[in-house]
């Protein structure tokens, strides 16, 4: 049973990834999954740098800062120096920015209906919880390739 677990989930993000970026292309919105992750962060996180972002989505900072570079120049993200450390810049949605991840946000929704249609709300906050603990048992356990 514990050997489906990983086809699974992977089946599972595979379908709603794929769900997703059908639903963006269709609606014009053509930017990568690393771009739009970060455009929710720096919505959600208050006073947000490229290292708070780098650090929620545990992806390297030069990739983050490579990310943030596009969206700067796409004009969806505006930087600003941080009033409290002059070295660190604070990241916040332009008004373009804001419009395109309440348009992404629109997508996510519909998805996440599609993919819940025949499940209960309390299968769904078991499954949330349950996803939840296989995430900080991954992140507390060695790499896979480390063990015999």
């Amino acid at each position: 049973m514990k050997e489906n677990i990983g086809e699974s989930l992977h089946k599972l993000m595979h379908h709603y990834r794929q769900q997703l970026r059908e639903a963006a292309f269709k609606s014009g919105i053509s930017i990568p999954v690393s771009h739009i992750r970060s455009l929710k962060c720096i919505n959600k996180i208050e006073k947000c740098s490229a290292k708070d972002i780098a650090d929620r989505l545990s992806l390297d900072k030069s990739q983050i800062t490579r990310v943030l570079k596009e969206l700067v120049e796409s004009g969806y993200v505006k930087k600003i120096r941080s009033p409290d450390n002059h070295r660190s810049q604070l990241l916040s949605l332009t008004l373009n920015g804001a419009d395109l991840l309440n348009k992404i946000m629109m997508l996510d929704r519909t998805a996440a209906e599609n993919m819940t249609q025949n499940l209960t709300e309390q299968q769904i906050e078991e499954f949330t919880r349950i996803s939840e603990i296989m995430v900080n048992n991954l992140d507390q356990s060695p790499p896979c390739d480390n063990q015999n």
